[in-house]
């Protein structure tokens, strides 16, 4: 018998070795392809059979496969919307939505985006959807699987509350300024009464005390009454109107404020000071509005301090922010009430130190026109102490 040679003996040895390898290579491929291939079948499945429309993009927004769901909600075939920009069928209004989608997808990697947008149907008619997309990747190309939701329903009674929003606002204004002119004429009428009562002769005395406390009744109504109405329009005036800020030299306006209004600090004997350093502090206020701001805070420091005391308004630079503080030594603010301070028709309302009445929707106006112009306000108060409120302003 002839003898094998031992080289052949091991090429053959590698080869098999080599061979087993490769089944092994082979076997485990086919695993991993049976897995994607199940895996496909069960995407497949779910994208095809959810009751929610489902699409899938490329980067350029081009409709790659659709479900069933979103023909149905659509009205188009698949025919119709594969190969064709998302943008194609988008109203004109919502195609920044699109983009902006493509941007945080594509451009900054952003792996989930959502958008509430507006779809064109085949009827013309538009649908409110709810978009949600989530990037992954397909032989190394960049997808976005979008799902979409029918919103419509939520968005007419959005529209619907929106519009119900805006008649009440309607209504409220008209009424409020219906009201005003005759209460105005009230207010003038008791005070030409008053003045003829004060006039009656000292028989009539009784009667003249008498009337003139209906008069004061009738003034104090008519007074609160127009303070309401007066705050009411502001608040409509706040949340409806943009507000034109510009950059302002704080220490001269609110001198001016302090020379041209009529606060009572005189009637409670009450001084008022401006501390600001010399160099001028400047903030982006709209001038308008922000009188509307001194005047309510001011009023407030002056109504809650006793007869004799001092209203402090102190300016600062910090951190490139102008800061402003009105300070008073009355009353103060009980603990469990600072919390709810700047509410609409706050809880925390009460009645000046002579009296003096409050709507309960200063501290609210005050605090809407300060963040409409980017700025902040807080408040530190210790009860029958003191009262700071601050308010920082964007500054240049």
């Amino acid at each position: 018998m002839k003898k094998e040679d031992p080289a052949l003996e091991e090429i053959i040895k590698q080869l098999r070795l080599e061979n087993a390898e490769a089944k092994a290579k082979l076997e485990k491929q086919k695993a991993i392809e049976s897995r994607y291939e199940e895996s496909q079948s069960r995407f497949e499945a779910i994208f095809n059979q959810s009751m929610l429309g489902n699409k899938i993009i490329d980067p350029d927004l081009r409709i790659n496969q659709v479900n069933e769901a979103l023909q149905q909600m659509l009205g188009y075939t698949a025919e119709e919307l594969i190969g064709t920009k998302i943008t194609t069928f988008a109203h004109p209004d919502s195609i920044p939505h699109w983009k902006e989608l493509q941007r945080s997808l594509w451009e900054e990697n952003i792996p989930t985006f959502q958008i509430e947008t507006s779809i064109r149907k085949k009827d013309n008619s538009y649908l409110w959807c709810q978009v949600s997309s989530i990037l992954f990747q397909d032989q190394g190309i960049s997808l976005g699987y979008t799902i979409v939701e029918d919103i419509s329903n939520r968005k007419s009674l959005e529209l619907e509350l929106k519009r119900l929003y805006e008649n009440q606002e309607t209504m409220m204004h008209m009424v409020a300024h219906d009201l005003k002119s005759p209460l105005f004429n009230i207010k003038l009428a008791t005070g030409f009464l008053k003045e003829n009562l004060k006039e009656m002769s000292a028989k009539e005395k009784e009667t003249q005390e008498e009337s003139l406390s209906f008069v004061k009744m009738i003034t104090d109504t008519s007074d609160k009454t127009l303070s309401i109405i007066d705050d009411l329009l502001i608040i409509g005036e706040v949340e409806a109107v943009d507000f034109t800020p510009e950059e302002v030299n704080l220490k001269p306006f609110i001198k001016a404020f302090l020379d041209s209004s009529s606060l009572n600090a005189q009637n409670k004997n009450i001084q008022v000071e401006v501390h600001a350093p010399d160099n001028p502090v400047y903030g982006w206020v709209d001038p308008d509005k922000f009188r509307r701001v001194l005047e309510n805070l001011v009023s407030n420091a002056i109504k809650f301090s006793k007869p004799e005391g001092k209203v402090v308004i102190t300016l600062k630079q910090e951190e490139g922010k102008a800061l402003m503080l009105i300070q008073d030594n009355g009353i103060g603010i009980p603990a469990k009430l600072v919390t709810s301070i700047f509410d609409k028709f706050t809880q925390a309302r009460r009645k000046g130190t002579q009296g003096e009445p409050t709507t309960g929707l200063g501290l609210f106006i005050v605090k809407q026109i300060i963040e409409k112009q980017g700025g902040k306000i807080w408040v530190e108060s210790l009860e029958d102490v003191k009262t700071t409120f601050y308010i920082q302003l964007n500054s240049h």
